[in-house]
């Protein structure tokens, strides 16, 4: 006859089975004291196993915002192509900062800026690398781009921005590409202000970089509705203890009038990490306004300005996050705090018995003590009654 299947362990088979053999024959006082030496030392075990995994979480953001704000790093080039656009503002210098402060008449400025005809444009628009961008559009209006280059030194050397205008290719054929050298058309500028008509084809394009998603609706300067960031999601992930597999660590809704930025640590004051950034804008005839983006960083926690509340800085996954998301945690925190147990049992082999008999001494030196002045308030009565 065949054997009766033996049953399946289940997740706790292992650390059952190392406690089977470590709880016989031991008195219940050692087992006790054990378990609480365990548990006083639970939150050491927490924290080691929580700085093993820690290590900066991957960002997912999906977000509905009328404005984005980056700072182009180093290797970060960009180029879009716009197909309808109106130049503003274009200077090929940068302000100079040590320039007296000079006021205009307004009239005279408005004048001025009137007699200055927007230029068009339809063509390629390539930032260069230490440039601030600035993406600005409310509801299915226009995309306004403003690039303005940072006040760094070769400034001059490295543009913020070039513009390369369409070109019909000489030998005739009905394909265009955008200009590569001065003669066709190209520009080299510092400072730019585009403002973007969409089409029915949407303008898509990315960017990488330091900086914000959202406005800050609070402070507002201009006689004009703030830009606000509309809603979103963003989602932390991280990866396992023993393979590159991705988990979900932390979800964080986002709001009508949040601010959000990801951080390189858990301070707030520190620098903002790096955001690459994939942005689309729909046309007009489309229900979608502001921008669509989809974006990704890498970092240790969340900045997120809510009504001008910045208790939710330095928002990160919290240990308990990690050790419950985790799916190696389910087999190594068992084991890890089976094995301290095991550890406190063994230690207590050796001083659990003296303890025992220090205790015991203890106790009979304060029971004879005690009996000691029982007879002496014996013989006190006893004196008391002959007398």
């Amino acid at each position: 006859m065949s054997s009766p299947p033996t049953p399946r362990r289940g997740g706790h088979g292992l650390p059952n089975a190392l406690l089977s053999g470590q709880l016989a024959d031991r008195p219940i006082g050692q087992i006790l004291l054990a378990l609480a030496a365990t548990l006083a030392a639970l939150p050491l075990i927490l924290q080691l196993l929580t700085w093993s995994l820690e290590r900066p979480y991957a960002f997912y953001i999906n977000a509905n915002s009328e404005t984005l704000r980056l700072t182009i790093q180093e290797n970060a080039a960009a180029s879009w192509f716009i197909a309808n656009a109106l130049i503003r503002e274009r200077a090929e210098t940068l302000p100079d900062p040590t320039a007296p402060i000079i006021l205009h008449d307004s009239q005279t400025e408005l004048q001025k800026t009137q007699a200055t005809p927007s230029q068009p444009f339809r063509g390629c628009l390539e930032i260069g690398p230490h440039a601030e961008v600035t993406l600005h559009r409310q509801g299915s209006g226009a995309l306004m781009v403003s690039v303005e280059g940072l006040p760094i030194e070769r400034r001059q050397a490295t543009p913020a921005v070039i513009l390369r205008p369409l070109i019909t290719p000489a030998h005739g054929t009905a394909d265009t590409q955008c200009a590569h050298s001065h003669a066709q058309g190209m520009q080299t500028l510092q400072r730019i202000t585009l403002e973007a008509t969409i089409g029915e084809q949407p303008l898509n394009g990315t960017l990488r970089g330091r900086g914000r998603i959202g406005g800050d609706p609070y402070f507002s300067t201009l006689a004009q509705s703030p830009p606000l960031l509309r809603g979103g999601e963003v989602i932390a992930m991280g990866r396992r203890l023993f393979s590159e597999r991705a988990y979900t660590l932390m979800e964080a809704p986002l709001h009508l009038g949040d601010t959000l930025s990801v951080l390189d640590s858990p301070k707030p004051e520190d620098e903002s990490a790096l955001v690459t950034c994939l942005f689309s804008v729909a046309g007009g005839e489309t229900e979608l306004g502001g921008i669509e983006l989809s974006c990704h960083a890498n970092g240790q926690a969340l900045s997120i300005l809510r009504y001008g509340d910045r208790s939710r800085d330095s928002l990160a996954p919290r240990p308990w996050d990690v050790l419950i998301n985790e799916p190696s945690m389910q087999v190594v925190l068992p084991l890890a705090i089976t094995g301290l147990f095991v550890f406190a049992l063994r230690l207590l082999d050796g001083c659990y018995p003296g303890l025992c008999r220090r205790l015991g001494r203890a106790r009979k030196g304060s029971m004879g003590n005690k009996s000691e002045e029982r007879e002496e308030d014996d013989r006190g009565n006893e004196t008391e009654k002959g007398g």
